[in-house]
């Protein structure tokens, strides 16, 4: 065959015809040079493109295999500048980006920010989509973005309404996640500033569904996320000014709070002042929070936090707060703070200070006497245990009754299951059969576990590796009684206990024994855990690289009290 081709092309050079006859079309570089030609550009493009998918083929789609490494390393810069000079009808443009993007090649950048620069709706869409998910791709494997790709991902993102790119069918939401992965992913450290900047546009009162899309739901959520993946404090001021801020912290509060604990050293000094009052940035919309649920609000991120500087901050504050809702809010947040002997006693007083006719704006609904006994088991102190039996008969409904009951029963001892199960069967007394019925069950799965255990933290321990079975629904509660056991029994020698608890965690997998388990060891760290907050993010790498569903909804809650290990004791 090679005979052949060589006696064409001398005879096609003894009649003096071009030499274009003699070119490999199976040489890569042949198609490179016919880029040149407006006329066989299009064909050209292709040719290059069908030479990658057969090497990829050939070598397993593996992109390091030394041919595919060759061929790239042959036609990536030609056909980068040849889409970054445009000039290509739309299909052979958009032929050209998606077989660009999917190389995933560093080279390809100056195009990939082309595509973002000129993307226009609905008609780049897909051009702007491949270049977002090829960044994203890059950004995970650790490549280094240029700055200008980097201006390019911004600028696209800055410009695009989310309100506008969805109001017809037309708009794809695979490339709304696209933009928004890439930004968030790559958190370019040029942004940090540019977020703050999002942050400040103004967002009314009663915002248009328009207004929430595109600030609440896009923009300034996102600016939040970026900041966060940035521990940027520089922002630390405007995330909680953002958060103070009415027509804001609905949608933006939460995103802000884990923001705030990621960079808690810093922020908690800022809650601190906002709580105080006194800056003109936290007090601006103080007034327009009824009931000071303005105070709720922060306190409810101090909590989060969890610092003793907030814990002390929180209790020089409760004794001259004058609403029911920054009382409850105060009070609730004791619970989350390293106990150093005046929480408990601050949170009681606060709770004497409400009544049964007393209202939270931040509860929804929730008597707050009620809210609090049912924080109060958190406190992992049995002594409790008379209060809410005797506040158990002044609330108001059997729904309340069952709150408080269960946070009696988290906080029973074996000496004193006499005493709770006459609490329950008072409790009988007027309640639906379906609804006693879910107690009785929660209450025998925490009677199995202390009548097998008594005071025996091996055998608490030892509960927690048993399965879990999927009926009764509450069946879980025999591991969440464990977990308040080993709490309390264990108190004294809190390292040991945390240390055996972290050795289960990832034994667990369903999400209220899971979640207990985490909030014991948060409780028997007053000091913070580095160690153990480390384990637990390589617990939550192995649980998102698992893809189970399940266990992968309660890592939220388990990454917030690894934050809170990890700064507790800065």
């Amino acid at each position: 065959m090679k005979i052949a081709r060589l006696l064409v092309c001398s005879l096609t050079l003894l009649l003096g015809t071009t030499t274009v006859a003699c070119e490999d079309e199976n040489d890569p570089k042949t198609w490179v040079k016919r880029l040149d030609d407006p006329a066989q550009r299009a064909k050209a493009i292709a040719r290059l493109d069908q030479f990658y998918e057969d090497d990829m083929m050939k070598a397993g789609n593996k992109q390091d295999d030394p041919t595919v490494k060759a061929l790239l390393d042959t036609i990536v810069d030609p056909l980068t500048k040849q889409y970054s000079a445009g000039n290509l009808d739309d299909k052979t443009r958009g032929d050209l980006m998606k077989f660009l993007a999917e190389t995933h090649d560093p080279r390809t950048q100056p195009a990939l920010a082309k595509a973002l620069n000129d993307w226009e709706m609905y008609k780049t869409d897909d051009d702007a989509r491949a270049a977002c998910e090829s960044t994203l791709a890059m950004t995970k494997a650790g490549t280094k973005i240029d700055q200008t790709l980097s201006d390019a991902l911004w600028g696209m993102f800055s410009k695009f309404s989310l309100a506008k790119y969805t109001a017809t069918p037309k708009g794809s939401e695979r490339l709304v996640r696209a933009l928004h992965d890439s930004i968030v992913t790559l958190h370019d450290p040029s942004w940090g500033d540019k977020a703050i900047e999002k942050l400040k546009v103004v967002v009314p009162d009663n915002p248009s569904v328009d207004q929430q899309k595109d600030q609440l739901m896009f923009w300034q959520l996102t600016a939040v996320q970026v900041i966060k993946e940035l521990n940027y404090t520089k922002a630390i001021h405007q995330l909680v000014a953002t958060l103070l801020t009415p027509s804001k912290t609905g949608a933006l509060g939460a995103t802000i709070q884990f923001a705030l604990l990621k960079m808690a050293k810093d922020a908690n000094p800022e809650l601190v002042k906002a709580l105080n009052g006194g800056d003109p940035d936290y007090d601006k919309f103080k007034d327009s929070f009824k009931d000071k649920s303005n105070i709720g609000v922060i306190a409810r991120v101090m909590a989060q936090l969890g610092m003793p500087a907030g814990r002390d901050a929180i209790l020089a504050a409760l004794p001259n707060v004058d609403t029911d809702t920054a009382r409850t809010e105060l009070a609730q947040a004791l619970v989350e703070m390293p106990d150093d002997g005046r929480c408990e006693a601050a949170y009681l007083d606060a709770y004497k200070k409400l009544t049964w006719d007393s209202s939270d704006e931040l509860l929804g609904g929730l008597s707050p006497r009620i809210a609090l006994a049912q924080q109060a088991a958190k406190f992992y102190d049995p002594k409790l245990l008379d209060w809410l039996l005797k506040e158990m008969k002044g609330a108001k409904t059997n729904s309340e009754r069952i709150i408080q009951f269960e946070s009696a029963a988290k906080l029973m001892t074996p000496d004193r299951k006499d005493d709770v199960q006459k609490a329950f069967d008072d409790l009988k007394k007027g309640t639906g059969a379906a609804e006693i019925a879910n107690v009785q069950s929660m209450f025998d799965s925490v009677n199995s576990a202390m009548d097998k255990c008594k005071t025996d933290t091996s055998c608490y321990l030892s509960v927690l590796e048993e399965s879990i079975p999927a009926t009764p629904p509450t069946s879980y509660y025999k591991q969440v009684k464990s977990t308040w056991m080993i709490a309390m029994l264990g108190a004294g020698q809190k390292d040991a206990m945390r240390a055996e608890l972290l050795k289960r965690v990832d034994k667990v997998k369903n999400t209220g024994a899971r979640i207990a388990i985490c909030e014991a060891m948060d409780q028997l760290a007053p000091a913070g855990d580095k160690a153990t907050a480390d384990a637990l993010d390589k617990m939550i790498a192995s649980d998102q690289a698992s893809g189970d569903k399940d266990v992968i909804a309660t890592d939220n809650t388990v990454e917030q009290i690894a934050w809170r290990l990890r700064v507790r004791g800065q």
